[in-house]
Parts: C-alpha cells; sequence; structure tokens
C-alpha cells in the first residue's frame, strides 16, 4: 500500500506541464472546503439557537412539573416536603395560574397568564429572581395594609402597558363574582414592584407573577395550586427522577418533563438541523463531480505511466488505489481547510462579530453560535465518504487501462 499511496501523492504534487489539472484539482479543493465550511458554521448556529431557548425554557420552567390527574392540589404542602425527600430533586415549589385581563392607568390593556408562586421557593426552581431587571421579587410579599404586588414581563411594562415599580394596575378575572349591583367582573388593583426580563418573547408578553397568597384569595380557590414546579441537582438525571416521583406518588398523579412540554419546538429544531445537512451537502456532492473530473482528467494524461506500471507487474487492484488515494487527499485537503474556516468563523461570530437580530421575531437579539466536535466530526466523515465514492469510477478505469494501448505509441 505504500507505494500506491507514494504514487498517489506524487501524481497531485507533479504539474509542471499540466496548468489546467493543477487549477481543477484546486477548485476542486475549493468546492469540498466551501461546502464543508457552510455545513459547520449552519449546524453550529441552529445548534446556538436550540441550546439558547432550552436554557431560557428551562429558566421560566423546572425541569420537572407534578399535576394532578384530576381536580387541584389542595395537601400541596406536604407534597413539597415529600418531594424535597426524594433523591436527586433540589427543591420544589408549588404555583397556582390562570388566564386574566391587566388594565394600567394609561388605559391600556393586555390579556396575560397569571401565576400565583411562592416568592422564597421559586428562586430555587427557576431563573426568575435573576432575570428581575427592575425591583425585587422579595417584595411580592406585602405587608399589611399595602396593596398586593405584581411582576410583569419586559414586554408588558415597556411596549404594551407602560409600567414601572411603583404603578399600579387592575387584574381583571373572566370568572367574575357578585357584587352589590349584580353579577359582575372580579377586579382587584395590584402595584408593580418588579419588572423581568426573560430574552423570550413569549414570556415577556404574556406571563406575570403575584403572591401565591394573593392569587388563591383572588380566584377563590382557598388552600389550592395548580401544580408544583420541580427543580432537580442533574438535568440528565430528570427522566430517572420522574420515574421515582411517580412510583412515590401513585398513579393520581403525573410529571411532565420539559422536553414534553416543548416537544414541538425541538422537534422542529431537529428538522429544521436535518434540513440544512441536506441541503449543504450538496455542495461537498457538487464538489466530487470535479474531484471525478480532475481524476479522470489525471488518467487520461498519465496513461503511459499506468501501462509502465502494469508492465512491471502492478495489479489492477493497486492502480485503482493510486487513484484513489489521490481524489481522497483532495477531499481531506479540502475538508482540513473547511474545518477550519469553519471553526474559525464560528468563533469570530459567538466572540467579536455580533450579528444583530430582530428580538421580537427571533426571541434573541444576537446569532447565537454553538459548536460541537460531534458535528464537525459527522460533516468532516460525511465529505470524506462522498469524496472517497467520487474516486471509484476514475480508479476503476485506470485499472481497466490495457498497457499495449498505453504503450503503442511510445
Amino acid at each position: 500500500m505504500f507505494y500506491e499511496f507514494f504514487i498517489g501523492f506524487r501524481y497531485l504534487l507533479s504539474r509542471k506541464h499540466n496548468a489546467l489539472l493543477s487549477m481543477i484539482t484546486v477548485i476542486s479543493m475549493g468546492g469540498v472546503a466551501l461546502g464543508v465550511t457552510a455545513l459547520t458554521v449552519v449546524l453550529s448556529v441552529v445548534s446556538g439557537f436550540e441550546e439558547d431557548f432550552q436554557k431560557k425554557i428551562l429558566g421560566n420552567n423546572s425541569p420537572l412539573i407534578l399535576f394532578k390527574l384530576s381536580g387541584s392540589m389542595t395537601h400541596y404542602k406536604e407534597l413539597v416536603e415529600t418531594l424535597e425527600k426524594i433523591d436527586f430533586v433540589k427543591a420544589a415549589s408549588p404555583f397556582l395560574y390562570s388566564e386574566v385581563l391587566l388594565h394600567s392607568d394609561s388605559g391600556r390593556s393586555a390579556g396575560v397568564v397569571i401565576y400565583g408562586i411562592d416568592p422564597d421557593k421559586i428562586s430555587q426552581v427557576t431563573s426568575l429572581s435573576r432575570d428581575m431587571t427592575d425591583g425585587e421579587l422579595s417584595k411580592l410579599n406585602r405587608r399589611k395594609g399595602e396593596l398586593p404586588g405584581i411582576v410583569v414581563g419586559y414586554q408588558i411594562a415597556e411596549h404594551n402597558l407602560y409600567l414601572f415599580p411603583g404603578a399600579t394596575v387592575d387584574i381583571v378575572s373572566p370568572s367574575g363574582e357578585l357584587t352589590p349591583f349584580g353579577f359582575g367582573p372580579k377586579v382587584r388593583r395590584f402595584e408593580v414592584v418588579g419588572i423581568f426580563k426573560s430574552g423570550l418573547y413569549e414570556y415577556d408578553a404574556k406571563s406575570s407573577y403575584i403572591n401565591l397568597e394573593d392569587a388563591q384569595r383572588f380566584f377563590g380557590r382557598p388552600s389550592e395550586v395548580s401544580g408544583i414546579q420541580i427543580n432537580v441537582k442533574e438535568l440528565s438525571k430528570a427522566r430517572e427522577v420522574a420515574k421515582n416521583i411517580q412510583a412515590t406518588l401513585g398513579q393520581g398523579y403525573y410529571v411532565r418533563h420539559w422536553m414534553e412540554l416543548n416537544e414541538d419546538l425541538f422537534n422542529a429544531f431537529k428538522l429544521e438541523k436535518t434540513t440544512f445537512f441536506v441541503v449543504l451537502t450538496m455542495i461537498v456532492l457538487v464538489a466530487s463531480f470535479n474531484i471525478v473530473g480532475t481524476l479522470t482528467l489525471l488518467v487520461l494524461t498519465k496513461g503511459r505511466e499506468i501501462s509502465i506500471l502494469k508492465a512491471m507487474g502492478a495489479t489492477k487492484g493497486s492502480i485503482a488505489k493510486i487513484f484513489m488515494v489521490s481524489g481522497t487527499l483532495i477531499g481531506l485537503c479540502g475538508i482540513f481547510v473547511g474545518v477550519g474556516l469553519g471553526y474559525s468563523l464560528c468563533v469570530l461570530l459567538k466572540k467579536y462579530i455580533r450579528f444583530p437580530l430582530n428580538a421580537d421575531v427571533y426571541q434573541i437579539d444576537t446569532l447565537p453560535v454553538q459548536m460541537h466536535m460531534g458535528e464537525f466530526l459527522l460533516v468532516g466523515f460525511c465529505a470524506l465518504a462522498i469524496s472517497f465514492l467520487a474516486t471509484l469510477y476514475p480508479a476503476l478505469r485506470a485499472a481497466s487501462l490495457d498497457p499495449v494501448e498505453g504503450l503503442r505509441y511510445e
């Protein structure tokens, strides 16, 4: 195998009398490099989007959420204590939620989902306390004689209702209540004590938080919660913890994994990544035709040398290997250049060139990039496989060359 590799390598270097072949070889390498660069950069950007959404979704939601099969949870305090004793459970926090209408003093209104939470526990299961841009989450624990507090999303405060800490807002419940004037909407006034910004438009424009006790009182559901958010010590063990919780609590409850709650979104990311991979692989496939052309031309120009090698005893397999080595080396050079360019471009986009995005559309304000060694290796392997397959036809043609024909006019 050594001499086949040596001759195949020399064939690529020996270009003194054939500038056209040299140019075609460089074009073939450039085509492979371009395809590999495009693949690595696009896959890294899609991975960046996926991981950024994952972090933000897990920031606003816990990895696991416990619900009751029928009705609301009433003995939730005992449940929280039981859950926190299960292995790998970091913390548990009850919540109550409902859709309401917020009406500000500016006369503007917005429909939101209001969550009743325990301000002291929520920071252990979500990143809400870290997402606060103004005010304090702890102020949801109101003092006697004060208006109950509410924390609203950045989009609600800045673009919808024009709110700020200290402003007041009315919460209107669609369920209504009986008043001295008849049945009417239930309205309570709250004071804005904080504003949060998660980075996800859906949460910042549609979510608000109040104290759990205030929510139970407002919705007329004393001692009840909708569910319990559960944080785990290791995210990789979330499914295992869910099974342990199910086994501990029995069939009256069920646990939802964060991936199940956002399954459609992450399936879309996987489909998008697969589609990009297939489409951009076509660039490498087109470049492989250049390799076929290069090797075919090489066979035509090396007819005499091939005939001499056969006359000296070289087998058809050895001749085929020579040209397979030449084509594979073209692909390898293109792959190394492409991976290097792709990695460099990803680093530039991640650390130095902050490409701006419309946050209202893409949920984030800059282009995210996340590089995975596995994806780079996959791209390189696929490009190498395509390059190798492109060598088969020219190699077989060279192997079938009749040495008598090659030497007849010499």
